[in-house]
């Protein structure tokens, strides 16, 4: 997991113990297992289950603002005002959570505007506007344009799609495994640079040339260190036999 700027950390048994108390046995237990009780194994898996989230935290990153962005943008056109959710009719959860947002913006404090309002708004804020409840308010006349023809008679689909990925940013934002064991993490990489290239092919390519998660997805695990030679005495060092040590 270390940059070559980085410095080498050094592994030995006390060190894994460590490791092992401050990321607790129960985090820890499920690389265990799939290392075949090896603990050093374990843990180098163990951080590269944090280097996959981190990659994968910034293409889901990117499904988020471009998906709110669609929605704000393509809202605020045919409603004729950025702060569109003032007035539209959204369900109670959904109005709570533009409150919530809003207060937040007023206690920072800075100016009211929408565009801060939309950022303080959940992934699961969006997603939510895609639910049956809106079928008719929001996916018909609006929401479905979003998406290429072959799409605009999908939208329980999508809802779907956009909870799987929901739950995986929920995974990864409370440190959960995604590997050993839980083989989709490159199957959920490609359904986020799709969802993306349904609504911009062009965003879905720049986030695609400008991630790493390939790069971790087939990064090979370090080679476990050899246990150290033991410290040899000032006599093996001279080459002095034991059987002729004086009494």
């Amino acid at each position: 997991m270390s940059l070559e700027s980085q410095v080498e950390f050094q592994y030995d048994d006390k060190t894994l113990v460590t490791i092992e108390k401050f990321v607790s046995t129960e985090r820890l237990a499920p690389y265990i297992d799939y290392a075949r009780g090896d603990r050093w194994v374990a843990i180098r898996l163990y951080e590269r289950n944090i280097e996959i989230s981190e990659a994968l935290y910034g293409v889901i990153q990117a499904l988020e603002i471009t998906l709110r962005n669609a929605i704000h943008n393509l809202l605020s056109e045919r409603l004729g005002e950025a702060e569109w959710y003032e007035n539209f009719n959204l369900a109670e959860p959904e109005r709570q959570a533009v409150e919530e947002a809003k207060k937040k913006v007023l206690d920072r404090p800075v100016k009211l505007q929408a565009g801060r309002v939309l950022a303080g708004l959940t992934f699961a804020f969006w997603g939510r506007l895609f639910s049956d409840s809106y079928d008719k308010t929001l996916w018909i006349p609006y929401l479905q344009k979003i998406f290429p023809l072959k799409l605009q008679n999908r939208r329980s689909y999508i809802r779907g799609r956009l909870l799987q990925l929901k739950t995986l940013r929920n995974r990864i934002a409370h440190h959960e495994r995604l590997i050993c064991g839980r083989h989709k993490v490159k199957q959920d990489y490609e359904d986020i640079l799709e969802i993306i290239g349904w609504i911009n092919p062009t965003i879905q390519r720049w986030v695609e040339s400008t991630n790493c998660c390939q790069e971790r997805f087939t990064k090979p695990l370090p080679k476990k260190p050899k246990a150290a030679p033991e410290a040899k005495t000032q006599d093996d060092q001279a080459g002095t036999p034991s059987s002729a040590k004086s009494v």
